[in-house]
């Protein structure tokens, strides 16, 4: 789970960018394959999505980053090093908190399931360096498991949250 460190942290370095402009890029890799300019198909996952119009997706190696026009809030989608969904999400508290400090959990753990998928997520607020977060992690078993974590400043989920479903609802196995 150190790639769930790295990837925290490259996105928050992103978000604190906000403040600044920023380049809309889409490269892709072998691990995605993108359908049209707003669809995405996370190969090794064995997932697809499709982008709320003006979001952008930005595909490296296994890892997508996807954020709002502003970059103000973004998400992230791997494959954990774990093979399965139970031990993804029995490591994903434990990394999280390598990462984020005074973390506070606002919607404690739920499983269930998303487009027929195994799910489970939770979610919260934290510091990053200092900076005031809102977080949630999600974990879909799918070909393998996948997890997508999403965060923004306090207050900016809600700014987004009709696309930001919209995508949620949008994510679904690949053919």
């Amino acid at each position: 789970m150190k790639k769930l460190i790295i990837i925290f942290c490259l996105a928050l370095i992103s978000l604190v960018l906000v403040i600044g402009a920023s380049a809309n890029s889409t490269a892709v890799s072998t691990a995605t394959s993108v359908q049209d300019d707003r669809s995405f198909t996370h190969k090794e996952a064995g997932i697809e999505f499709t982008l709320p119009t003006g979001w952008k997706a930005k595909p490296d190696g296994e890892v997508i980053t996807v954020s709002t026009a502003d970059d103000s809030l973004q998400m992230v989608f791997w494959v954990p090093e774990e093979d399965t969904f139970d031990a993804a999400v029995k490591e994903l508290d434990k990394e999280l908190s390598k990462t984020v400090k005074n973390t506070k959990v606002t919607s404690k753990g739920k499983q269930d399931t998303h487009n027929g998928m195994p799910h489970y997520g939770e979610s919260g607020t934290g510091e990053v360096e200092g900076a005031t977060i809102a977080w949630s992690v999600d974990v879909l078993a799918a070909k393998k498991p996948v997890i997508i974590l999403t965060f923004a400043a306090p207050g900016l989920f809600e700014k987004h949250a009709a696309e930001f479903s919209k995508l949620i609802e949008s994510i679904k196995k690949s053919a």
